[in-house]
Protein backbone atom coordinates (compact mmCIF):
# COMPACT_ATOMS: atom_id res chain seq x y z
CA UNK A 1 0.00 0.00 0.00
CA UNK A 2 1.75 3.39 -0.71
CA UNK A 3 2.19 5.80 1.82
CA UNK A 4 -0.41 8.38 0.95
CA UNK A 5 -3.17 5.50 1.21
CA UNK A 6 -2.10 4.43 4.34
CA UNK A 7 -2.30 7.71 5.70
CA UNK A 8 -5.97 9.03 4.25
CA UNK A 9 -6.60 5.24 5.59
CA UNK A 10 -4.98 5.82 9.13
CA UNK A 11 -6.72 9.60 9.18
CA UNK A 12 -10.32 7.67 7.94
CA UNK A 13 -10.38 4.89 10.82
CA UNK A 14 -9.29 7.77 13.66
CA UNK A 15 -12.11 9.86 12.13
CA UNK A 16 -14.92 7.40 11.94
CA UNK A 17 -13.86 6.25 15.72
CA UNK A 18 -13.65 9.93 17.40
CA UNK A 19 -15.42 12.54 15.37
CA UNK A 20 -18.73 9.55 13.82
CA UNK A 21 -18.68 7.97 16.72
CA UNK A 22 -19.29 10.06 19.57
CA UNK A 23 -21.54 12.62 17.12
CA UNK A 24 -24.08 9.82 16.83
CA UNK A 25 -23.88 8.74 20.26
CA UNK A 26 -24.59 12.09 21.04
CA UNK A 27 -27.32 12.54 18.57
CA UNK A 28 -29.16 9.41 19.32
CA UNK A 29 -29.11 10.77 23.39
CA UNK A 30 -30.57 14.36 21.78
CA UNK A 31 -33.21 12.33 20.38
CA UNK A 32 -34.22 10.04 22.94
CA UNK A 33 -34.39 13.43 25.09
CA UNK A 34 -36.18 15.35 22.54
CA UNK A 35 -39.17 12.66 21.82
CA UNK A 36 -38.97 10.82 25.42
CA UNK A 37 -42.25 13.32 26.10
CA UNK A 38 -43.68 13.04 23.00
CA UNK A 39 -43.66 8.86 23.07
CA UNK A 40 -44.81 9.41 27.00
CA UNK A 41 -47.82 11.69 26.23
CA UNK A 42 -50.04 9.14 24.73
CA UNK A 43 -49.90 6.70 27.46
CA UNK A 44 -51.88 5.89 30.35
CA UNK A 45 -49.77 6.73 33.24
CA UNK A 46 -49.12 10.11 31.75
CA UNK A 47 -52.69 10.99 31.22
CA UNK A 48 -53.45 10.42 34.51
CA UNK A 49 -50.70 12.45 36.04
CA UNK A 50 -51.22 15.14 33.59
CA UNK A 51 -54.43 16.08 34.35
CA UNK A 52 -54.14 15.28 38.25
CA UNK A 53 -50.86 17.36 38.78
CA UNK A 54 -49.49 19.07 35.88
CA UNK A 55 -53.27 20.85 34.71
CA UNK A 56 -52.92 20.05 31.82
CA UNK A 57 -56.54 19.73 30.05
CA UNK A 58 -56.14 21.41 26.40
CA UNK A 59 -53.54 22.24 23.67
CA UNK A 60 -50.51 22.20 26.50
CA UNK A 61 -49.29 19.08 24.77
CA UNK A 62 -49.05 21.64 21.60
CA UNK A 63 -47.46 25.04 23.43
CA UNK A 64 -44.30 22.91 24.82
CA UNK A 65 -43.78 21.51 21.96
CA UNK A 66 -43.78 24.71 20.76
CA UNK A 67 -41.55 26.24 23.40
CA UNK A 68 -38.91 23.57 22.27
CA UNK A 69 -39.19 24.68 18.86
CA UNK A 70 -38.23 28.35 20.09
CA UNK A 71 -35.47 27.84 21.98
CA UNK A 72 -34.36 25.64 18.87
CA UNK A 73 -34.96 28.33 16.57
CA UNK A 74 -33.32 31.11 18.59
CA UNK A 75 -30.07 29.00 19.16
CA UNK A 76 -29.40 28.13 15.84
CA UNK A 77 -27.50 30.26 13.83
CA UNK A 78 -25.22 31.82 17.44
CA UNK A 79 -24.66 28.26 17.72
CA UNK A 80 -23.25 27.38 14.43
CA UNK A 81 -21.24 30.77 14.24
CA UNK A 82 -19.70 30.12 17.23
CA UNK A 83 -18.27 26.50 15.67
CA UNK A 84 -15.70 28.67 13.70
CA UNK A 85 -14.90 31.21 16.58
CA UNK A 86 -14.44 28.79 19.30
CA UNK A 87 -13.01 25.12 19.39
CA UNK A 88 -15.71 22.68 18.55
CA UNK A 89 -15.40 19.87 21.68
CA UNK A 90 -15.86 23.24 23.87
CA UNK A 91 -19.14 23.76 22.06
CA UNK A 92 -20.28 20.26 21.68
CA UNK A 93 -19.29 19.34 25.42
CA UNK A 94 -21.39 22.47 26.30
CA UNK A 95 -24.64 21.77 24.11
CA UNK A 96 -24.84 18.35 25.41
CA UNK A 97 -24.23 18.52 29.08
CA UNK A 98 -26.64 21.48 28.92
CA UNK A 99 -29.48 19.69 27.44
CA UNK A 100 -28.57 16.23 29.94
CA UNK A 101 -28.91 19.13 33.08
CA UNK A 102 -31.91 20.15 31.47
CA UNK A 103 -33.59 16.85 30.69
CA UNK A 104 -33.11 15.57 34.48
CA UNK A 105 -34.71 18.95 35.51
CA UNK A 106 -37.78 17.48 33.87
CA UNK A 107 -37.84 14.67 36.46
CA UNK A 108 -39.26 17.45 38.92
CA UNK A 109 -41.36 19.81 36.85
CA UNK A 110 -45.12 20.54 39.46
CA UNK A 111 -46.49 21.97 36.37
CA UNK A 112 -47.11 22.93 32.62
CA UNK A 113 -45.49 25.96 32.61
CA UNK A 114 -42.04 24.40 33.93
CA UNK A 115 -42.53 21.97 31.33
CA UNK A 116 -42.53 24.34 29.00
CA UNK A 117 -40.26 26.49 30.44
CA UNK A 118 -37.78 23.45 30.38
CA UNK A 119 -38.60 22.43 26.84
CA UNK A 120 -37.23 25.63 25.89
CA UNK A 121 -34.33 25.37 27.09
CA UNK A 122 -33.89 22.19 26.20
CA UNK A 123 -34.48 23.10 22.54
CA UNK A 124 -32.07 25.71 23.01
CA UNK A 125 -29.27 23.80 24.04
CA UNK A 126 -29.89 21.33 21.15
CA UNK A 127 -30.38 23.70 18.15
CA UNK A 128 -26.89 24.02 17.53
CA UNK A 129 -25.73 19.86 17.97
CA UNK A 130 -27.19 18.87 14.58
CA UNK A 131 -26.73 20.93 12.33
CA UNK A 132 -23.28 21.73 13.66
CA UNK A 133 -22.08 18.48 13.78
CA UNK A 134 -22.93 17.99 10.26
CA UNK A 135 -20.74 20.81 9.15
CA UNK A 136 -18.02 19.20 11.00
CA UNK A 137 -18.47 16.36 9.40
CA UNK A 138 -19.08 17.94 6.11
CA UNK A 139 -15.58 19.76 6.99
CA UNK A 140 -13.42 16.56 7.34
CA UNK A 141 -14.93 14.12 5.16
CA UNK A 142 -14.26 13.92 1.49
CA UNK A 143 -17.06 13.85 -1.08
CA UNK A 144 -16.58 9.74 -1.54
CA UNK A 145 -16.73 9.41 2.23
CA UNK A 146 -19.25 12.46 3.02
CA UNK A 147 -23.09 10.62 1.98
CA UNK A 148 -22.11 7.31 4.20
CA UNK A 149 -21.31 9.24 7.53
CA UNK A 150 -23.92 12.06 6.56
CA UNK A 151 -26.53 9.08 6.99
CA UNK A 152 -24.87 7.19 9.49
CA UNK A 153 -25.05 10.54 11.33
CA UNK A 154 -28.75 10.87 9.92
CA UNK A 155 -29.81 7.38 10.88
CA UNK A 156 -28.86 7.94 14.75
CA UNK A 157 -31.89 10.55 14.88
CA UNK A 158 -34.24 7.53 14.24
CA UNK A 159 -32.02 5.13 16.48
CA UNK A 160 -33.16 7.44 18.88
CA UNK A 161 -36.65 7.83 18.71
CA UNK A 162 -36.97 4.32 18.18
CA UNK A 163 -35.14 3.55 21.79
CA UNK A 164 -37.10 6.18 23.58
CA UNK A 165 -40.41 3.86 22.88
CA UNK A 166 -38.36 0.82 23.89
CA UNK A 167 -37.56 2.84 26.72
CA UNK A 168 -40.63 3.91 27.71
CA UNK A 169 -42.23 0.58 27.52
CA UNK A 170 -39.47 -1.30 29.94
CA UNK A 171 -39.61 1.60 32.32
CA UNK A 172 -43.06 1.70 32.37
CA UNK A 173 -43.20 -2.37 32.92
CA UNK A 174 -40.54 -2.14 35.57
CA UNK A 175 -40.67 1.23 37.79
CA UNK A 176 -43.70 2.51 37.15
CA UNK A 177 -44.92 3.75 40.75
CA UNK A 178 -41.53 3.12 42.00
CA UNK A 179 -41.14 5.34 45.15
CA UNK A 180 -44.39 6.88 44.14
CA UNK A 181 -42.72 8.08 40.91
CA UNK A 182 -44.56 7.57 37.51
CA UNK A 183 -42.61 5.45 34.68
CA UNK A 184 -42.32 9.12 32.68
CA UNK A 185 -40.47 10.68 35.25
CA UNK A 186 -37.61 7.86 36.04
CA UNK A 187 -37.29 7.78 31.84
CA UNK A 188 -35.63 11.38 32.06
CA UNK A 189 -33.37 10.42 35.36
CA UNK A 190 -32.17 7.72 32.79
CA UNK A 191 -31.31 9.82 30.28
CA UNK A 192 -29.08 12.48 31.56
CA UNK A 193 -27.31 9.21 33.15
CA UNK A 194 -26.67 8.21 30.05
CA UNK A 195 -26.14 11.70 28.53
CA UNK A 196 -23.51 13.15 30.77
CA UNK A 197 -21.00 10.55 30.41
CA UNK A 198 -21.40 10.69 26.59
CA UNK A 199 -20.94 14.70 26.41
CA UNK A 200 -17.80 14.33 28.93
CA UNK A 201 -16.01 11.65 26.10
CA UNK A 202 -17.27 14.15 23.67
CA UNK A 203 -14.86 17.01 25.09
CA UNK A 204 -11.83 14.56 24.33
CA UNK A 205 -12.56 12.83 21.04
CA UNK A 206 -14.69 15.29 19.29
CA UNK A 207 -11.95 17.16 17.11
CA UNK A 208 -11.76 20.56 16.15
CA UNK A 209 -12.07 22.06 12.45
CA UNK A 210 -9.10 20.95 9.95
CA UNK A 211 -7.40 24.20 9.52
CA UNK A 212 -7.80 25.08 13.10
CA UNK A 213 -6.95 21.91 14.87
CA UNK A 214 -3.77 21.54 16.55
CA UNK A 215 -1.40 18.02 17.04
CA UNK A 216 -2.95 15.89 19.68
CA UNK A 217 -2.82 12.49 20.89
CA UNK A 218 -5.96 11.53 18.32
CA UNK A 219 -4.48 13.79 15.13
CA UNK A 220 -0.70 13.58 14.15
CA UNK A 221 0.32 16.81 12.05
CA UNK A 222 0.36 14.64 8.81
CA UNK A 223 -3.39 14.16 9.54
CA UNK A 224 -3.79 17.75 9.28
CA UNK A 225 -1.93 18.23 6.68
CA UNK A 226 -3.22 15.48 4.60
CA UNK A 227 -6.94 16.26 5.62
CA UNK A 228 -6.20 20.34 4.48
CA UNK A 229 -5.33 19.39 0.86
CA UNK A 230 -8.28 17.06 0.45
CA UNK A 231 -11.41 19.69 0.53
CA UNK A 232 -12.77 20.97 -2.89
CA UNK A 233 -15.63 23.04 -2.40
CA UNK A 234 -18.37 25.57 -4.76
CA UNK A 235 -21.67 26.92 -4.93
CA UNK A 236 -23.46 28.75 -2.28
CA UNK A 237 -27.51 28.15 -1.92
CA UNK A 238 -30.64 29.49 -0.50
CA UNK A 239 -32.98 27.37 -1.59
CA UNK A 240 -32.28 24.51 0.51
CA UNK A 241 -33.73 26.28 3.39
CA UNK A 242 -37.09 26.26 1.64
CA UNK A 243 -36.86 22.67 1.11
CA UNK A 244 -35.79 21.87 5.23
CA UNK A 245 -38.39 23.82 6.09
CA UNK A 246 -41.07 21.83 3.85
CA UNK A 247 -39.64 18.69 5.02
CA UNK A 248 -39.52 19.50 8.71
CA UNK A 249 -43.22 20.40 8.62
CA UNK A 250 -43.97 17.56 6.98
CA UNK A 251 -42.96 14.91 9.35
CA UNK A 252 -46.09 15.54 11.74
CA UNK A 253 -47.97 12.73 9.98
CA UNK A 254 -46.16 10.22 11.65
CA UNK A 255 -46.58 11.41 15.44
CA UNK A 256 -50.48 10.70 14.65
CA UNK A 257 -49.71 6.87 14.62
CA UNK A 258 -49.20 6.83 18.53
CA UNK A 259 -52.57 8.49 19.31
CA UNK A 260 -54.35 6.26 16.50
CA UNK A 261 -53.14 3.29 18.59
CA UNK A 262 -54.11 4.96 21.82
CA UNK A 263 -57.70 5.82 20.22
CA UNK A 264 -58.46 2.37 18.74
CA UNK A 265 -61.74 0.70 20.49
CA UNK A 266 -61.04 -2.95 18.18
CA UNK A 267 -58.72 -4.07 19.10
CA UNK A 268 -57.54 -2.30 21.92
CA UNK A 269 -53.73 -1.62 22.41
CA UNK A 270 -51.98 -1.74 25.72
CA UNK A 271 -48.89 1.04 26.45
CA UNK A 272 -46.25 -1.30 26.14
CA UNK A 273 -47.87 -1.63 22.43
CA UNK A 274 -48.43 1.99 22.00
CA UNK A 275 -44.51 2.55 23.05
CA UNK A 276 -43.43 -0.17 20.68
CA UNK A 277 -45.08 -0.48 17.65
CA UNK A 278 -44.25 3.26 16.44
CA UNK A 279 -40.80 1.89 16.54
CA UNK A 280 -41.19 0.54 12.88
CA UNK A 281 -41.32 4.00 11.33
CA UNK A 282 -37.66 4.66 12.34
CA UNK A 283 -36.33 0.92 11.74
CA UNK A 284 -37.80 1.91 8.24
CA UNK A 285 -35.66 4.84 8.45
CA UNK A 286 -32.17 3.06 9.46
CA UNK A 287 -32.58 0.94 6.70
CA UNK A 288 -33.33 3.32 4.24
CA UNK A 289 -30.86 6.18 5.12
CA UNK A 290 -28.20 3.26 5.10
CA UNK A 291 -29.17 2.05 1.89
CA UNK A 292 -29.61 5.15 -0.12
CA UNK A 293 -26.16 6.65 1.15
CA UNK A 294 -24.65 3.51 -0.37
CA UNK A 295 -26.44 3.76 -3.59
CA UNK A 296 -25.58 7.36 -3.85
CA UNK A 297 -21.56 6.73 -2.90
CA UNK A 298 -21.66 3.44 -5.38
CA UNK A 299 -24.11 3.01 -8.25
CA UNK A 300 -25.02 6.88 -7.98
CA UNK A 301 -21.03 8.12 -8.06
CA UNK A 302 -21.77 10.75 -6.01
CA UNK A 303 -24.97 11.76 -6.93
CA UNK A 304 -27.13 12.88 -4.15
CA UNK A 305 -30.89 14.22 -6.24
CA UNK A 306 -32.18 10.70 -7.73
CA UNK A 307 -32.94 9.33 -4.23
CA UNK A 308 -34.45 12.58 -3.01
CA UNK A 309 -37.05 13.09 -5.74
CA UNK A 310 -37.94 9.40 -5.36
CA UNK A 311 -38.63 9.70 -1.60
CA UNK A 312 -40.45 13.26 -2.00
CA UNK A 313 -42.52 11.79 -4.68
CA UNK A 314 -43.34 8.80 -2.63
CA UNK A 315 -43.84 10.72 0.60
CA UNK A 316 -46.30 13.24 -0.95
CA UNK A 317 -48.06 9.58 -2.19
CA UNK A 318 -48.25 8.35 1.31
CA UNK A 319 -49.45 11.88 3.23
CA UNK A 320 -52.25 12.06 0.78
CA UNK A 321 -53.66 8.55 0.66
CA UNK A 322 -53.69 9.20 5.27
CA UNK A 323 -55.65 12.27 4.46
CA UNK A 324 -58.21 9.82 2.44
CA UNK A 325 -58.50 6.74 3.46
CA UNK A 326 -60.85 6.35 6.67
CA UNK A 327 -59.07 6.52 10.15
CA UNK A 328 -60.20 3.21 11.92
CA UNK A 329 -61.60 0.62 9.13
CA UNK A 330 -62.57 -3.20 9.25
CA UNK A 331 -58.92 -3.46 7.36
CA UNK A 332 -56.24 -1.29 8.80
CA UNK A 333 -53.49 -3.28 7.10
CA UNK A 334 -53.40 -0.16 5.17
CA UNK A 335 -52.59 1.97 7.43
CA UNK A 336 -49.84 0.61 9.14
CA UNK A 337 -48.11 0.26 5.59
CA UNK A 338 -48.28 4.01 5.69
CA UNK A 339 -47.26 5.23 8.50
CA UNK A 340 -44.40 2.60 8.55
CA UNK A 341 -42.87 3.60 5.33
CA UNK A 342 -43.40 7.01 6.11
CA UNK A 343 -39.66 6.75 8.07
CA UNK A 344 -38.46 6.84 4.47
CA UNK A 345 -38.71 10.78 4.08
CA UNK A 346 -36.34 10.47 7.46
CA UNK A 347 -33.58 9.50 5.69
CA UNK A 348 -33.05 12.53 2.85
CA UNK A 349 -31.67 14.96 5.38
CA UNK A 350 -28.18 12.91 5.61
CA UNK A 351 -27.91 13.09 1.91
CA UNK A 352 -29.20 16.94 0.87
CA UNK A 353 -27.14 18.06 4.08
CA UNK A 354 -24.10 15.64 1.91
CA UNK A 355 -25.01 17.67 -1.07
CA UNK A 356 -24.89 21.05 0.68
CA UNK A 357 -21.71 20.82 2.09
CA UNK A 358 -20.59 19.78 -1.38
CA UNK A 359 -21.63 23.19 -3.43
CA UNK A 360 -22.30 25.34 -0.84
CA UNK A 361 -18.92 27.15 -1.12
CA UNK A 362 -15.13 27.09 0.43
CA UNK A 363 -15.90 29.64 3.36
CA UNK A 364 -16.32 27.59 6.57
CA UNK A 365 -18.23 30.35 8.59
CA UNK A 366 -20.49 30.57 5.26
CA UNK A 367 -20.72 26.88 5.65
CA UNK A 368 -21.76 26.97 9.02
CA UNK A 369 -24.33 30.06 8.85
CA UNK A 370 -25.86 28.14 5.92
CA UNK A 371 -26.47 25.05 8.06
CA UNK A 372 -27.86 26.58 10.88
CA UNK A 373 -30.41 28.29 8.92
CA UNK A 374 -31.32 25.41 7.59
CA UNK A 375 -32.57 24.45 10.84
CA UNK A 376 -33.64 27.82 11.82
CA UNK A 377 -36.01 28.63 9.08
CA UNK A 378 -37.47 25.24 9.14
CA UNK A 379 -38.21 25.46 12.73
CA UNK A 380 -39.55 28.72 12.70
CA UNK A 381 -42.50 27.54 10.40
CA UNK A 382 -42.78 24.48 12.54
CA UNK A 383 -43.55 26.38 15.63
CA UNK A 384 -46.53 27.77 14.52
CA UNK A 385 -47.96 25.82 12.03
CA UNK A 386 -48.79 22.70 13.87
CA UNK A 387 -50.91 24.61 16.35
CA UNK A 388 -53.04 25.39 13.47
CA UNK A 389 -52.88 21.76 11.36
CA UNK A 390 -52.09 19.09 13.65
CA UNK A 391 -53.82 20.12 16.97
CA UNK A 392 -53.47 17.41 19.72
CA UNK A 393 -57.43 17.39 19.53
CA UNK A 394 -57.58 16.37 15.97
CA UNK A 395 -55.29 13.65 16.19
CA UNK A 396 -55.16 10.99 15.34
CA UNK A 397 -56.83 12.01 12.23
CA UNK A 398 -55.50 15.75 11.58
CA UNK A 399 -57.25 15.60 8.00
CA UNK A 400 -55.88 19.19 7.18
CA UNK A 401 -52.26 18.73 8.11
CA UNK A 402 -51.83 15.13 6.15
CA UNK A 403 -53.40 17.01 2.92
CA UNK A 404 -51.09 20.03 4.08
CA UNK A 405 -48.23 18.19 4.73
CA UNK A 406 -48.80 15.76 0.39
CA UNK A 407 -48.72 19.76 -0.77
CA UNK A 408 -45.30 20.47 1.71
CA UNK A 409 -43.76 17.31 -0.07
CA UNK A 410 -44.90 18.30 -3.38
CA UNK A 411 -42.91 21.24 -2.73
CA UNK A 412 -39.91 19.30 -1.47
CA UNK A 413 -39.92 17.74 -4.97
CA UNK A 414 -39.77 21.42 -7.09
CA UNK A 415 -36.71 22.69 -4.60
CA UNK A 416 -35.09 19.93 -5.58
CA UNK A 417 -35.16 20.39 -8.91
CA UNK A 418 -34.53 24.07 -8.87
CA UNK A 419 -31.31 23.01 -6.87
CA UNK A 420 -30.44 20.36 -9.20
CA UNK A 421 -30.92 23.01 -12.38
CA UNK A 422 -28.81 26.06 -10.40
CA UNK A 423 -25.83 23.69 -9.12
CA UNK A 424 -25.83 21.93 -12.64
CA UNK A 425 -25.84 25.58 -14.26
CA UNK A 426 -23.28 27.04 -11.78
CA UNK A 427 -20.72 23.76 -12.72
CA UNK A 428 -20.97 24.89 -16.55
CA UNK A 429 -20.38 27.95 -15.91
CA UNK A 430 -17.29 27.01 -13.74
CA UNK A 431 -15.96 24.94 -16.27
CA UNK A 432 -16.11 27.52 -19.04
CA UNK A 433 -14.46 29.88 -16.75
CA UNK A 434 -11.35 27.17 -16.22
CA UNK A 435 -11.64 26.58 -20.38
CA UNK A 436 -11.14 30.08 -21.26
CA UNK A 437 -8.65 30.49 -18.29
CA UNK A 438 -6.68 27.88 -20.01
CA UNK A 439 -7.04 29.10 -23.95
CA UNK A 440 -5.73 32.56 -22.46
CA UNK A 441 -2.93 31.66 -20.28
CA UNK A 442 -1.44 29.27 -23.78
CA UNK A 443 -2.65 32.57 -26.06
CA UNK A 444 -0.10 34.69 -23.83
CA UNK A 445 2.56 31.88 -23.77
CA UNK A 446 2.10 32.65 -27.38
CA UNK A 447 2.58 36.09 -27.86
CA UNK A 448 5.24 35.81 -25.36
CA UNK A 449 7.09 33.45 -27.18
CA UNK A 450 6.26 34.84 -30.86
CA UNK A 451 7.79 38.49 -29.04
CA UNK A 452 10.79 36.85 -27.75
CA UNK A 453 11.72 35.18 -31.57
CA UNK A 454 10.97 38.30 -33.04
CA UNK A 455 13.26 40.34 -30.51
CA UNK A 456 16.11 37.52 -30.74
CA UNK A 457 16.47 38.64 -34.23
Amino acid sequence: MKVPDLLERRLLVRLDLSLLVFSTLGLIMRYIDQTNLSTAFPTDTFTTYRREDLNMFGLEYNYFNKAWSVGYVIGQIPGNILLNRVSPHYIVFALEFGWSIMTLCTTWVKNWHQLCFIRFMVGLFESAYYPGLLFLIGSWYTKDELGKRSNIFQAATAAGTLISGVMQAGVYRTLNGKHSTPGWRWIFTIDAAISIPIAISAFFLIPDLPWNIKPNWIFKQHDIRFSEESFVRCWKTWSEEGWTGCYIFSQNPQQSMSFWLKYSINPKYSVEQINYYPSGIWSTQIVSALGFAWISDTFLKGRRWPPLLLVALWYCIDCALLAGLPVYSDHRAGRWVLYYLSGVVNCTPGLLYAWCSEIVGDSSEKRGIVMGTFNSVAFAFNAWLPLLLFKQTEQPAVHKGNIAASVATAFQFIGLLGILYLSTRDQKRRIGAEVNKGELIRSNEVIEDVDSKERSV
